[in-house]
């Protein structure tokens, strides 16, 4: 390479301390790093263990309408499912409240299902103490 001597070995040291470091980053995010790690899914045993079913209801709409459906909310956890049962009827009210201030139109839109559950789930964990509302099913739904 070049002449010198001491001038080699110490390019050769750089080069090598280069190389190590790069290798070692490249295993810290390979095999250590887990941020960005793709959650674990919960099974259907575990979704069934914080899933509660508030039933079907029925109720009127915004304007002149109304509304059948069978809702079921998804808990964080079996203690967040445990205070659902206890406050049944807070739950049911706060459905009712939602649903009353909906209108047809607002449900007929591509998206107004999804909106609504998007309600029902904010209006629901403003009176959750223990743990949170993760989501809203609708399994049957009719407007007349």
């Amino acid at each position: 390479m070049f002449r010198n001597k001491a001038f080699n070995i110490a390019l050769l040291t750089i080069i090598a301390v280069v190389l190590i470091g790069i290798l070692g980053l490249v295993g810290y995010k390979m095999f250590w790093k887990t941020d960005g790690a793709e959650p674990e899914v919960p099974t259907a045993k575990e979704l069934l263990a914080s899933q509660f079913e508030i039933g079907k209801m029925t109720t009127n709409l915004a304007g002149n309408a109304l509304i059948q459906a069978t809702i079921s909310v998804q808990g964080d956890s079996t203690k967040m499912k445990t205070e659902l049962e206890e406050r049944k009827v807070q739950v049911k009210d706060v459905v009712n409240s939602v649903l009353h201030k909906t209108t047809p139109a607002d449900l007929e839109k591509a998206e107004g299902i999804e909106l609504l559950k998007v309600k029902l789930i904010g209006e629901l964990n403003k009176v959750m103490l223990e743990g949170k509302v993760t989501n809203v099913y609708i399994s049957d739904i009719v407007v007349q």
